[in-house]
């Protein structure tokens, strides 16, 4: 069977909004970078590793050979404490990307896997 790709946010209502989660991101037009959330939203890494579960479980079901979630890390929407800041949660990476710091997981890394991470490895794990 075919092939597919999938992901979700890390924000609550993300599943809902699919593959235009992203879409709560401000851009700063001249630089073309990311500036802050467009509104106020939950961080809801469970809502993401939900998803990402549900939707495995419908592919393998279905007969799908191989499935693929479309993204690791959003360098350019990195992780941060204040929630308007907390470009994460416009991604739909299965880690989250530090600024200035590594992560304590995997200490060699500037980042720090979600809760997603944990789903997915579970899922190829069984």
């Amino acid at each position: 069977m075919a092939i597919t790709e999938f992901g979700c946010c890390t924000y609550k209502g993300a599943a809902d909004r699919g593959s235009r989660g992203a879409e709560i991101v401000e851009w700063d037009a001249a630089t073309v970078t990311p500036v802050r959330l467009d509104g106020d939203y939950t961080r809801d890494e469970d809502e993401q590793a939900t998803y990402l579960r549900e939707v495995l479980d419908i592919l393998t079901a279905a007969g799908v050979d191989s499935a693929f979630v479309y993204t690791f890390a959003r360098y350019d929407l990195p992780h941060r404490g204040d929630p308007r800041l907390d470009l994460d949660m416009a991604s739909a990476g299965v880690v989250k990307v530090l600024e200035g710091r590594r992560g304590r997981t995997y200490p060699d890394m500037a980042w720090e896997p979600k809760a997603a991470f944990t789903a997915l490895a579970d899922h190829y794990r069984g």
